[in-house]
């Protein structure tokens, strides 16, 4: 490919779906417990690889018809966007997969007890890595926008994008296993340990 042929659209569309067939391949294998470690991994890092290359792309691309700044937010995007929704993607095939097996997700005294599955696996890598490279992709821009302004403010903006991602990081599980908890007791299968009846 020559390297004249990154600027084009055509390439970025091509990168997203290449992202879009492999994370569904993952979840569908992932859902029917056909996924082993090794298999997960590959995956993990082709779309990890497709999407450092759609960041290259889509960035170039808007850095060539417009400004600089422009171009680092379209990098941003290339780059976060496909993390971020192959982890939300992985989390509906996830969902689906405790509906079909609701003892793999238990709630035990106030504690929730999760079996260990390579869907939550990819979803961990993806949400995680995908939010981290949106914070310091928007803190790039930020900076990009008050390069040329002084003061503490203007200094302390261009923190604020990683310090929403790196709170984002650590909330989302919480989020993700609420939601999860809703959905099964919703349809009457969250599966709750009785210890009185247990130590009996």
């Amino acid at each position: 490919m020559a390297i004249e042929t990154w600027d084009s659209p055509y390439i970025v569309i091509w990168l997203c779906l290449g992202v879009l067939v492999t994370v569904l391949t993952y979840g569908v294998r992932g859902y029917s417990n056909k996924l082993n470690g090794l298999e997960a991994i590959g995956y993990n890092v082709i779309i990890g690889a497709l999407a450092i290359l759609n960041g290259a792309a889509l960035g170039q691309t808007m850095y060539d018809k417009t400004e600089k700044v422009w171009g680092n937010l379209g990098t941003m995007l290339g780059l976060s966007g496909p993390l971020i929704v192959s982890g939300l993607i992985l989390i509906m095939f996830y969902r689906n997969r405790v509906v079909k097996h609701p003892d793999e997700v238990t709630v035990k005294r106030e504690d929730l007890e999760i079996n260990k599955s390579s869907l939550l696996g990819g979803i961990t890598s993806f949400m995680t890595y995908g939010l981290l490279a949106a914070g310091i992709g928007a803190m790039n821009v930020v900076m990009d926008i008050v390069e040329d302004k002084e003061g503490i403010i203007y200094g302390l903006a261009g923190l604020v994008p990683l310090v929403i991602a790196i709170w984002l990081i650590t909330q989302y599980r919480k989020w993700m296993f609420k939601y999860i908890v809703w959905v099964l007791r919703r349809k009457g299968l969250l599966q709750v340990v009785d210890n009185k009846k247990e130590n009996k």
